[in-house]
């Protein structure tokens, strides 16, 4: 009889098939990891990209800002000196008209002569000296403190393209801002340029803040009044102020007057006046105040002291100040400050780059890759951040304020990228070689 032999092999056949099958998916799984880990990182690197791109333009604007509102204290500080000029000639006026009449009254007349004496030589020396601080002041604000606000506004720009740039390779050594990036940029800009403005002289530009300056003033700079005595047939009236006139001018007036009311009539009766004005020397001012009412209730006493008063003529003007292009709606045109990340297809680490980046040997004596088939930059990112205005806590008269550059409220907060930016780079993305499904 003859003993037949089992078969012995098949079942190699099969596993091996099945090894490979398991080998295979291992591999596509792998990948697919890889490349999905690569992606989530590269997303992750461009939003920080774009927000710390965004967050030097917020630092810009916030710059911009503070120096606002230097430029509204060192106006304020112009005025209050203007200000103790024209008083400090008033009370010299009053004490030497007073001391007019007080030498012929015993008891008082030496102490009205040392008064009138002692303030002649105070009000010398603050006519001397208080000028070259408010022409020092008005230089200060046109010529450095404006002008850092034009080089900030314009370093910004190439300041966010680079922190944007170095913040992406920090986050990610294997990205880089691809070519996407330039059209982004080129929007990026043309909106930054388009959001704030230059206001110049001339036109009505500098309206707002000319307004913004006079209600900065305090209570001794705004108005310097009071009634000293009121009997009905007669009152002791004080009056005074400083005011912008215009564009260039901040001038001050104080008054002191005797009025009488008769029966049929009214007299003023001036006792003390002082004024002072700092002015452009071109633009001398074409417009009068109300000088705390100094002109309405002390006119013959404002008359004396517009006359007698000479005008310093150091003055700058306002300052040519930068704010947001539309102070005053609450619809403000966004700013958005864009990136579009890639990550090159040799810097994607694949299974076969880790254990074979040179490939397997095949029977025709030839190398072959098991690498996915991958476009040149295999992945793409894009990211935005917006830069918005709000302050840290509502306001105490419960009102909304608009968008300015007079309070560093800017901040920044990562956005979704918009259907407009996507349109815009996708033919740089490469969209149609996307064999994983993981690009935007």
């Amino acid at each position: 009889m003859v003993m037949r032999r089992p078969h012995s092999g098949q079942a190699l056949v099969v596993s091996l098939a099945l090894l490979a099958g398991m080998l295979g998916g291992f591999v596509l799984v792998f990948n697919t990891g890889q490349l999905v880990n690569d992606k989530m990182r590269l997303t992750n690197a461009a939003d920080a990209a774009a927000y710390s791109a965004a967050q030097w333009e917020a630092r810009s604007l916030n710059f911009q800002a503070y120096l606002n509102r230097a430029i509204v204290a060192n106006e304020v500080a112009i005025a209050q000196l203007v200000s103790l000029r024209s008083w400090s000639r008033y009370v010299n006026t009053t004490t030497t008209n007073v001391d007019r009449v007080a030498r012929y009254v015993p008891y008082i007349n030496g102490p009205v002569r040392v008064l009138e004496r002692a303030w002649d030589a105070v009000d010398t020396a603050i006519a001397g000296a208080f000028p070259r601080i408010e022409q020092a002041l008005s230089s200060w604000n046109s010529q450095a403190l404006a002008s850092a606000q034009g080089i900030a506004h314009l370093a910004a720009l190439p300041a966010a393209a680079d922190t944007a740039e170095q913040v992406l390779r920090a986050h990610e050594p294997r990205a880089a801002l691809s070519v996407a990036t330039r059209l982004l940029e080129a929007r990026n800009g043309s909106a930054w340029l388009r959001f704030t403005e230059r206001y110049e002289h001339g036109g009505g530009d500098l309206r707002r803040f000319t307004r913004l300056l006079a209600d900065s003033r305090d209570g001794f700079t705004r108005s310097r009044r009071g009634t000293w005595l009121d009997t009905g047939f007669l009152a002791v009236e004080r009056r005074g102020g400083t005011d912008l006139l215009g564009e260039y001018a901040w001038r001050g007036v104080d008054t002191l007057s005797l009025h009488f009311d008769y029966l049929l009539g009214h007299e003023e009766v001036p006792v003390g006046w002082g004024a002072a004005e700092q002015s452009h020397a071109r633009h001398p001012p074409r417009t009068r105040g109300e000088h705390g009412g100094s002109l309405s209730r002390n006119p013959a006493a404002s008359r004396r002291a517009t006359r007698a008063m000479r005008p310093e003529t150091t003055y700058q003007g306002v300052p040519e100040i930068r704010d947001v292009a539309h102070p005053s709606s609450r619809e403000v045109p966004r700013l958005v400050f864009s990136v579009a990340a890639s990550l090159p297809r040799t810097g994607v680490d694949t299974l076969d780059r880790l254990l074979m980046p040179a490939g397997f040997a095949t029977f025709e004596g030839g190398r072959e890759s098991l690498a996915p088939t991958l476009p040149e930059d295999s992945l793409h990112a894009l990211a935005s951040a917006e830069l918005y205005f709000q302050r840290p806590a509502p306001r105490a008269d419960g009102r909304e304020e608009y968008p300015n550059l007079f309070n560093p409220y800017w901040q920044v907060r990562l956005v979704p990228v918009s259907a407009a930016d996507r349109q815009l780079t996708a033919r740089f993305r490469g969209l149609s070689a996307d064999p994983f499904a993981v690009l935007p």
